[in-house]
């Protein structure tokens, strides 16, 4: 571990990283995480991810759910505007809402019903193939922790659906493209349609009409009502989800950096002085120190601490200052793994309604205080703008240039190694037997094929968009489109360090062979476990496609 207190590696982000996660066959003996609204966490959503966990709503937060809408209730009973349910309904606006007995009549409840019924259809309205299984039921976690917090304000059904489809496995087609980062309207109101029955929905292994899975699940649909509809479609949870995904993949890279960057050291016979603790200590970024210390631990036993006068006073830059990027992407990560625990643990819903809101000094003032509701259950219920995800969508272009810098220096580290005047080794790393050989002279346009992907994908979006709605809605964020970036830029990192360790397992059995010298504990260790999916290179007689696949597989679990 790099920063224990920090940086936590989860199993579940190095499993989920190497392979689809199948769907359709989750264990009995899985986990149940209590979901409270307060303190759900990153490493319980990769268990949710991967089928290692179901998810039930705590007393606390049933009772948080109960409340909240009977709030939403009690505040239209009393004149506040509700859009669904008080405003916003055609005739409704024309209908008696309420009766002398305190309670909807028929008609009123009709209306709010085909109204939810209706906004769900009309928006769900996405194009793209559908976002990966996994994501979405991770997202549909997200969302049900979310409506625990008691900010919400739906019925208690929708929370009983939310429930049933992610431990039922029923899991929602969701297109992949359509949200401009401001809640995924379009894409989360296709979740909405698939409780009611509508729509399609991945179940036991098969896409499906979601009416055939619900009553193959014993499910009863939903009939939305009152704030379910706009609750439903308009949140982030797609969009924070596909962003856990990714983290999930990036922890493991950043993790198995001082690794990759040790066995490169030793690689080039390359020099250790950059990461010394005294050298790292007079300049004290943050994190910088706890990664020189990781470098050379990997690095003890072996023969980079012996002196050489033949060894460079001076590497070249992308190995001399390898520990740097990695120092700066534990940073970026931290930086958004705080904001992503605020967003699964609170609610980005307009209007917001909030238990229990706390009167201010601003309560003197009428426009304030026709917000408060006193009765069975106190709160306020007022219009918000607390989907709008600017900071997590700046924040996670950040983290993508982070790894799209690692992907950088450990492409230019490969650059390097098919130069003898770097290396002291054969050319192209050629096994000495094989005179003829090619080795590892061309595999340098694959990882910079995948350079040029990442770095495009790193490239800022939270700028670009138009205004909508007709001129109401004039701001974006592409929060879920930075996060489908940050997933090529981390997958394209995996990739490319493939390449690099691969060169790397080259280049020491070189060193030993050529040189006879003696590696570090961990670089044997390393090269042992890696001979047994990819074998020495002693002639030109295989592809390197297999290996490539079978290495990034393994560096994703080491």
């Amino acid at each position: 571990m790099i920063v224990k207190h920090k940086l936590k590696l989860s199993s579940l982000a190095i499993a989920l990283s190497c392979a689809v996660v199948p769907m359709t066959s989750f264990s009995a003996m899985a986990e149940t995480i209590s979901l409270t609204g307060k303190d759900l966490t990153i490493e319980q959503l990769l268990k949710v991810q991967s089928g290692e966990a179901n998810v039930t709503v705590s007393k606390k937060g049933k009772q948080n759910i109960q409340d909240s809408f009977d709030l939403l209730m009690d505040s239209a009973r009393q004149g506040t505007p509700v859009y669904g349910l008080t405003v916003g309904v055609g005739k409704n606006k024309d209908t008696e809402v309420f009766g002398k007995d305190g309670k909807m009549s028929d008609e009123a409840v009709k209306l709010s019903e085909d109204f939810n019924r209706d906004m769900l259809f009309t928006h769900a309205a996405a194009s793209g193939e559908p976002i990966a299984q996994e994501v979405v039921r991770m997202a549909m976690t997200i969302r049900l922790n979310q409506i625990a917090t008691g900010h919400v304000g739906v019925q208690p059904d929708v929370a009983r659906l939310y429930e049933q489809f992610v431990n039922k496995n029923i899991i929602p087609v969701v297109p992949s493209d359509g949200s401009v980062g401001l809640s995924d309207i379009l894409l989360a109101s296709h979740i909405g349609a698939a409780m009611m029955g509508e729509h399609e929905v991945f179940y036991k292994g098969e896409r499906m009409p979601a009416a055939k899975a619900l009553k193959a699940a014993g499910v009863k649909p939903l009939v939305p009502f009152g704030k379910d509809g706009l609750s439903i479609l308009s949140n982030n949870a797609l969009s924070t989800a596909q962003l856990v995904h990714a983290m999930g993949q990036a922890e493991q890279l950043i993790e198995f950096s001082p690794k990759l960057i040790a066995a490169g050291l030793e690689s080039i016979n390359g020099n250790i002085s950059p990461i010394l603790p005294h050298t790292l200590d007079a300049r004290p970024m943050p994190h910088v120190q706890d990664v020189g210390n990781d470098i050379l631990k990997n690095l003890k036993g072996g023969y980079l601490f012996q002196r050489d006068e033949k060894r460079p006073l001076q590497d070249s830059l992308s190995f001399r200052g390898a520990h740097w990027p990695v120092a700066n992407a534990i940073s970026q990560y931290n930086n958004l793994e705080e904001l992503v625990h605020i967003q699964i643990n609170s609610s980005d819903d307009n209007p917001t309604v909030y238990l229990n809101a706390k009167h201010s000094r601003f309560n003197k003032y009428p426009q304030v205080e026709q917000y408060f509701t006193d009765g069975r259950v106190s709160g306020a219920i007022n219009s918000s703008a607390n989907f709008d995800t600017i900071q997590l969508a700046t924040t996670t272009e950040a983290f993508s240039i982070a790894m799209a810098q690692l992907g950088k220096y450990s492409s230019n580290r490969q650059i390097k190694m098919i130069d003898p005047y770097f290396t002291g080794l054969p050319r192209a790393l050629v096994n000495p037997d094989d005179t003829n050989g090619q080795s590892f002279y061309t595999l340098q346009n694959g990882f910079t094929a995948l350079f040029v992907d990442i770095a495009h994908a790193s490239n800022p979006v939270s700028f670009y968009g138009q205004a909508n709605q007709g001129g109401i809605e004039d701001n974006f964020s592409n929060f879920h489109q930075a996060s489908k970036n940050l997933t090529t830029v981390v997958d394209g990192v995996s990739y490319i360090y493939a390449f690099e360790l691969m060169t790397y397992g080259q280049a020491l059995d070189l060193q030993k062979k050529v040189h006879d010298r003696d590696l570090s504990d961990a670089n044997k260790a390393l090269l042992k476990d890696l001979r047994e999916t990819v074998k020495f290179y002693a002639d030109d007689t295989r592809t390197f496609t297999v290996d490539i696949e079978a290495s990034q597989k393994f560096l994703m679990k080491y």
